[in-house]
């Protein structure tokens, strides 16, 4: 046993004074870019046309135009289907609005300050069903059932305003909406989102403000009337707000990216929607977006930020408890604007896709993580062996190094988290005839 350690600590030693770099097993395929028209500033993915893959809705902000790509069912698209709305849409989201089963579209629209119904044929065409007023310069919509009636309300962040900063329009349940009635929320709120929040089962609302950067927290008093906002800091220029359970207890935590301070900040809940203080993580230049979902396969809820200036993607994986990584940089196209995830390709895998505002297109990255992979095998080639080890010696020991792709390939011995004891375990297997790494 003495001697195996030495041998160990002996190779511990030379790599890590030896410049041995390895890469990680890329986690997305090289982008595909798709020129739309002028401007486009947000991207949604979802089934429009009933065939039960995800299509791409556009907004474009240059045209004033709303653009639909159905997917061929690979994770390829026809060309685009455009619907001239007018009125500068700058954020889209896509739910079913009327009942019928289809999901329809909305999009505010900043130099109008409406909010425009595009309802589905059932076939992914549409027809503009109506405008509604909110508040100046509505930069985000969302759309959830806010009064607890079964049928999908409007949200809007309203970018100047700060006594009226957030616009609720409630549905009668066709897809028609009530006037709107308006919420003081934050200073030059950019992002939106609805979910629920305090665990009463009614949808709660975030909103991520660029000027004092914080998020506000609208508790809803269950009938889609709101409580006065509660404040946390996030950081410098909080400009995109995300909420999903990051730690695996059972409520929504939040997610922001922050623009002028290049990180993206978690707050965790408390599980009644007051939150820990900001953890925050360097990603790009310039995050512009955020979204969370699971990118690895593992179970967790993974981010993904969109960074502008840098024009790259930053992939951060969850170690299951709300701490994370970052594992690539995937590059997109100029000035990126907004991120979405969704099963492009039908492959289970979630992919990414960006709407890029200077290069006129979108960028569709392709999750290929997990291809060919078997626990333990941590540098993504075929095989478990040396390699392998000092892989996961780099991760561990040496600054820089990425990680295994997903995190969970260097758990070799079962047990959380990974240390000394997966690196021993892996050379056990290799060279002692040890057991198999069983990941979990």
């Amino acid at each position: 046993m003495g001697k195996y350690v030495i041998a160990l600590l002996s190779m511990f030693s030379i790599i890590l004074f030896c410049g041995v770099a390895f890469t990680s097993e890329l986690m997305f395929s090289t982008r595909i870019d798709i020129v739309e028209r002028d401007q486009p500033t947000s991207v949604f993915s979802i089934d429009l046309d009933g065939d039960d893959d995800n299509d791409l809705a556009v907004a474009g902000f240059g045209t004033s135009n709303i653009s639909i790509r159905l997917n061929n069912g690979d994770g390829t698209f026809q060309t685009a289907v455009n619907y001239d709305i007018g009125n500068q849409p700058v954020s889209i989201f896509s739910v079913d609005l009327d009942g019928d089963g289809d999901n329809d579209l909305t999009a505010s629209c900043i130099d109008s300050d409406k909010v425009l119904i595009l309802l589905n044929n059932g076939d992914g065409t549409f027809q503009i069903a109506g405008s509604y007023d909110v508040g100046h310069r509505p930069y985000s919509i969302f759309s959830i059932d806010l009064d607890g009636d079964g049928d999908n309300d409007l949200a809007t962040a309203n970018y100047p305003s700060n006594d009226m900063s957030v616009s609720i329009l409630l549905n009668n349940g066709d897809g028609t909406f009530q006037s709107a009635i308006d919420y003081a929320g934050g200073d030059r709120p950019y992002t939106i989102f609805s979910i629920d929040l305090d665990g009463d089962g009614d949808n709660d609302l975030a909103l991520a403000n660029t000027s004092s950067g914080n998020v506000s927290i609208l508790k809803n008093n269950g009938n889609g009337t709101f409580q006065a906002p509660i404040k946390y800091f996030a950081g410098s220029g909080s400009i995109s707000v995300f909420s999903s359970d990051f730690d695996g207890d059972g409520d929504n935590d939040l997610a922001t990216a922050c623009f002028l301070a290049d990180s993206v900040s978690i707050l965790l809940n408390n599980g009644d929607g007051t939150f820990q203080s900001t953890v925050n993580y360097s990603v790009g230049d310039g995050p512009m977006s955020v979204f969370s979902t699971d990118l690895d396969g593992d179970g967790d809820n993974d981010l993904a930020v969109v960074n502008n200036r840098s024009k790259n993607v930053s992939i951060l994986l969850n170690n299951g408890n709300g701490i994370f990584q970052t594992v690539a940089n995937p590059a997109v196209d100029d000035c990126p604007r907004f991120i979405f995830s969704a099963d492009l390709n039908g492959d289970a895998k979630n992919d990414l896709v960006t709407a890029n505002m200077e290069s006129d297109n979108i960028s569709i990255l392709l999750n290929i993580s997990g291809q060919g992979f078997n626990c333990g095998d941590v540098d993504g080639k075929p095989g478990i062996n040396i390699l392998d080890v000092i892989f996961l010696i780099n991760y561990k020991y040496k600054d820089g190094r990425l990680a295994p792709s997903p995190l969970v390939l260097g758990n070799a011995d079962g047990i959380l988290p990974i240390n000394i004891l997966d690196v021993v375990y892996l050379i056990d297997n290799i060279y002692k005839d040890g057991p198999e790494p069983f990941c979990q």
